[in-house]
């Protein structure tokens, strides 16, 4: 994803919540897609943590759950129509209807994140999690689309025999541009190392909350959108 051109020097949906959050935050991130033009590189080195390849592989198989209607968008950064410095990658879209996003977290923001989906209250959601709140809401109005969908899983115990054994199938890792070395160090890991729930936990492993997007959410975000990019072409 680092080496996708579309994402250098634009603002993306998975870090567009800086700029609606503090002045400091926002110029701190206009400045870093400075350097990125500068650059004509990411500033990022592509860095991939156990937690982040354990989301990603877990996504073809919530994506073989969902009901029909669902795309794949994870391989596609797509551009704003009239925005052209936001893009934004969605993991699944449900055309002229709506984006999803999927979250596979670990323990404690799992725990989080799905508490406060479970309210149905978007100005909570946002307060407590603008990261997540604010990709949905970009990656709508890049695609055109009226509703966000907030998808988070954690695969309960009793799935783990048949998730271990897709990380020896390489047609299922090549959907997601995974290899078996992807998959090496996590499965050396035991269960309790990996992000997995007790069969018996409070918390479903699989967590949808579908919401309307909030015009006034639009409108803010364009307003600050606008805002960095005059800001960002003159090069403050």
């Amino acid at each position: 994803m680092i080496d996708e051109k579309l994402r250098q020097g634009n603002f993306t949906s998975s870090n567009v919540f800086r700029l609606v959050g503090t002045p400091g935050a926002a110029a701190t991130y206009i400045k870093e897609k400075m350097y990125e033009r500068y650059l004509g590189r990411s500033i990022e080195m592509g860095a991939k943590s156990s937690s982040m390849t354990w989301g990603s592989f877990l996504e073809k198989r919530v994506f073989d759950n969902l009901p029909m209607g669902y795309e794949m968008q994870h391989k596609k950064t797509h551009q704003h129509p009239k925005l052209k410095c936001l893009v934004g990658t969605t993991d699944f879209l449900v055309p002229g209807k709506k984006v999803s996003e999927l979250k596979c977290f670990e323990p404690k923001n799992f725990a989080s994140y799905v508490s406060a989906l479970l309210t149905e209250d978007t100005e909570h959601i946002k307060k407590e999690h603008p990261k997540e709140y604010w990709q949905i809401v970009s990656n709508a109005m890049i695609h055109g689309v009226p509703r966000g969908e907030a998808i988070v899983y954690m695969p309960y115990e009793s799935e783990m025999e048949d998730i271990r054994s897709l990380m020896q199938k390489e047609y299922y890792l090549m959907q997601m541009d995974m290899t078996p070395a992807d998959m090496y160090y996590l499965s050396l890991k035991s269960n309790s190392e990996l992000a997995t729930l007790p069969d018996d936990s409070k918390f479903k492993n699989l967590n949808i909350f579908e919401f309307e997007i909030p015009v006034n959410d639009i409108i803010l975000l364009t307003k600050k959108v606008m805002e960095a990019e005059k800001l960002l072409n003159n090069g403050v």
